[in-house]
């Protein structure tokens, strides 16, 4: 098994503002981000397990029945591997990548808050990451992008000196990110060696001094922080 997606269903949704509400499992038109993720996933015949990041024994129980319901569609059963997340997304990788059989060369990280993939998505990232070792979806910044030169935590006021930065070097990252599995075993090494917390596996890459392909995708793919993402998403399924 060369080709392994891990999804990370793990968050706590506290940006939602919605205690005790999953967004992962929130309805979104007659499905669910969850579901539309591991939907795309199986759907790539390029994937061969999964590796699902988990919050709780309850919202593991959960995520079972929703691939059941996929697999009842589909009819490919992958038979995914759960484990537990861990404080941060860069613990709970790990903890994933630790649980990928050995045969293992390449995984696909992917928040499943980010329901907009595709299967078709995921082909093209298979043949691009089995050549450059490492992909990732994500997309130029075309606004304008100030920083705030006297910036401060606990500042009480919006009056700020700002600087324009140079746009033309910015991107903007989404998922999935894939790598070859023992770039981000040696990354995430240093990082804990170091004392490093990174937000991302492309972070992770950069410490080990590992380039990345940036694939940007010609549909959106927005991820769901609030509650009005998930109206953004229901208007992008009902346009296709």
């Amino acid at each position: 098994m060369k080709h392994i997606a891990i999804l990370l269903a793990g968050g706590s949704s506290k940006r939602m503002k919605q205690p005790g509400k999953d967004k992962l499992l929130h309805p979104i038109k007659e499905t669910n981000a969850f579901r539309l993720c591991y939907k795309a996933f199986t759907g790539s015949l390029e994937i061969e397990k999964i590796v699902i990041v988990y919050r709780d024994e309850d919202q593991k129980a959960l995520l079972k029945k929703e691939i059941d319901l996929v697999n009842q569609e589909s009819r490919r059963d992958l038979k995914p591997v759960f484990t537990q997340g861990g404080k941060e997304r860069m613990h709970s990788v790990a903890n994933a990548l630790a649980n990928c059989p050995e045969s293992c060369e390449f995984v696909y990280i992917h928040d499943c808050a980010r329901p907009m993939i595709t299967s078709a998505t995921i082909d093209k990232l298979k043949n691009i990451v089995s050549k450059e070792g490492a992909a990732v979806i994500a997309r130029p910044l075309h606004d304008t992008v100030k920083k705030i030169l006297d910036f401060a935590p606990k500042k009480n006021t919006l009056l700020s000196l700002t600087e324009t930065v140079d746009r033309e070097e910015l991107w903007i990252m989404e998922t999935p990110q894939c790598s070859n599995i023992g770039w981000l075993k040696e990354g995430i090494k240093i990082a804990k060696e170091k004392n490093i917390l990174v937000t991302d596996e492309v972070s992770i890459l950069e410490l080990v001094a590992k380039p990345v392909s940036l694939v940007n995708i010609n549909y959106p793919n927005p991820k769901i922080t609030a509650p009005a993402d998930l109206t953004f998403i229901n208007f992008l399924l009902s346009q296709t």
